[in-house]
């Protein structure tokens, strides 16, 4: 992939600390709002233990992911890491989601295709697609 079309999308991730995430699966279509950060071309959430989203992943790892700017296809993916391990902002102890990350499971989003939205009016005005090196 063009090094100037993964940069964008590396700057994209960065932006939001909240986005939506939309699985399928067993437990039917679910969609909700839970916080982010992106390291590199990752989208990290944290999303509550008792959430019907991870029996969803467990069967389908296929995700949506939207925020303002933009719409990310992707395959999640529970991670088994302690949280000193990745050095996310949102997982230290004075970050904005501290009180979250006893209660909550970390998923990693690996993009397929990233879809920027127009700053103004409706639609896309940039789709990126994201193939593993």
């Amino acid at each position: 992939m063009l090094n100037y079309a993964r940069q964008r999308a590396v700057d994209a991730l960065k932006i939001p600390l909240k986005t939506v995430l939309a699985t399928s699966g067993p437990a039917g279509v679910q969609a909700g709002e839970f916080p982010c950060e992106a390291a590199g071309l990752f989208l990290y959430l944290l999303i509550p233990r008792t959430s019907d989203h991870l029996f969803n992943l467990e069967q389908n790892p296929a995700v949506t992911v939207l925020a303002p700017q933009w719409e990310l296809r992707g395959n999640a993916q529970i991670v088994f890491l302690e949280p000193a391990e990745l050095q996310l902002a949102m997982l230290s102890a004075s970050g904005q989601f501290k009180d979250w990350v006893e209660w909550s499971v970390l998923v990693r989003v690996e993009p397929i295709q990233l879809q920027i939205r127009r700053a103004v009016g409706w639609g896309n005005v940039e789709t990126i697609d994201l193939k593993p090196d």
